[in-house]
This record gives structure tokens, C-alpha cells and sequence, in this order.
């Protein structure tokens, strides 16, 4: 995705601000616990890394992004706070099974958590990609995406989409709340003027009883 390598040189200085709650909010849902095991898909820039950090909970952390630009800005952010126990790896979020990760030798081929801030409206075949990822989680292990849906269209969700690559459409927390249990949803403060829509955090679990195909 060559238009994510370039955005990723303003990225950070032009958007997170706008994010920068919503992303510690969508943190605190993970509900992390001593040595889980995260992973970060869509990971961008690293710009939810700092919220994980600061819980001072000892996680092995894995972020991905099929941008390399994306990932090179990520590794600076990490090396720049010295961060430890973050692997990022590039990866096509639509090939993500424990088969690919091996791989990649990621020694973690289940995870404890996933979180995915505005990464599927913009990722093709969202709903494909969100099946990999509960295939990817833990049995009661949780994810947490964060997104945004224009209830009501306007050339501020055409202008978003058109910047960010994006599909403002996807009632991705419908989806998600049909294939896991412990679901939770709520809209975060961020005018939609600024972001082309509402922006939401939704949560679930994955379990035996849980939907996820």
C-alpha cells in the first residue's frame, strides 16, 4: 500500500492527536493481564504501543501492517523509547493464519488480545480479515477495534475516505458482535467533522459459544 508509506512520514504529526484518547480508551477495554501475549494488527506508526506501555504490565507484543513505510516509523518510535518485547513484522492482514506466522518466526501462533484501531475500514475484504483474527485469538481471549461509520455521509466522510484510502461504510461492530460474546460498544468524543463519521470502540469475546464463523 505505497499511498500508507507516504502518509507515514505525517501521519503521527497530522492525525494522533485526534486519536490519541480513543486509543488509550480502546487499551483499557483489552483488560491486559501479566504475560498475555498482544497483537497489534493495522499497527500503523506504533501509536497504540504507548497506552500498552504504560499499563506496566509485562506482555510480549507483536504489531503488523502490510505498509513498510508504516512499520519503519513504528521501529523508530520503539527504538526512540526503548521499548522492549515489540515485534513487528509486515504482513497482508487477508493471509494472517498460524501457518503464515510460522513463517515469519513468530513464536506465538495464539494470542491473548487483539486490537485494531482504524485498520478495517481500510483493509480489503474486512470481514474475511476479521475471521482471521478471532482464528488468531485465544479461546476467551479478547479483541478490541477501534473505527469509524458515517451514520450520515458528507464531504467530510468523502474528503476521509479519499485521504485515508478508507470505507466509512462497514458496520464492522455489527459483525464483530454476531461472532463473540461479552460484547461491548460505545462512541468515542471525537466530532465527527474531524474524522467523517462517528468513532466507536467495540469489544468481544471469543468462547465456545461465540459465533465465529
Amino acid at each position: 500500500m505505497k499511498w500508507y508509506d507516504i502518509f507515514s512520514n505525517i501521519y503521527d504529526s497530522s492525525l494522533e492527536k485526534l486519536y490519541f484518547e480513543s486509543r488509550k480508551r480502546a487499551v483499557e477495554l483489552l483488560d491486559l493481564k501479566s504475560e498475555q501475549v498482544l497483537i497489534d494488527i493495522a499497527c500503523g506508526t506504533g501509536a497504540n504501543f504507548k497506552h500498552i506501555k504504560a499499563s506496566n504490565i509485562n506482555l510480549e507484543i507483536y504489531g503488523t501492517d502490510f505498509s513498510q513505510g508504516m512499520l519503519r516509523k513504528g521501529q523508530i518510535n520503539i527504538d526512540k523509547n526503548n521499548w522492549k518485547n515489540i515485534t513487528l513484522f509486515q504482513a497482508d492482514a487477508r493471509e494472517l493464519t498460524p501457518s503464515y506466522l510460522k513463517t515469519q518466526t513468530i513464536k506465538d501462533l495464539r494470542f491473548d488480545r487483539i486490537i485494531c484501531a482504524l485498520g478495517l475500514s481500510v483493509i480489503p475484504d474486512w470481514e474475511q480479515v476479521l475471521d482471521k483474527m478471532l482464528e488468531l485469538l485465544k479461546e476467551n481471549g479478547k479483541i478490541v477495534i477501534v473505527d469509524v461509520f458515517a451514520e450520515k455521509r458528507n464531504f467530510n466522510t468523502w474528503l476521509v475516505e479519499k485521504f485515508a484510502r478508507a470505507d466509512l461504510n462497514r458496520k464492522i461492530w455489527q459483525t464483530l458482535e454476531t461472532k463473540t460474546s461479552n460484547f461491548h460498544y460505545e462512541y468515542l468524543p471525537v466530532k465527527e467533522s474531524k474524522v467523517g463519521g462517528k468513532l466507536f470502540v467495540a469489544a468481544g469475546v471469543k468462547n465456545k459459544t461465540a459465533n465465529t464463523m
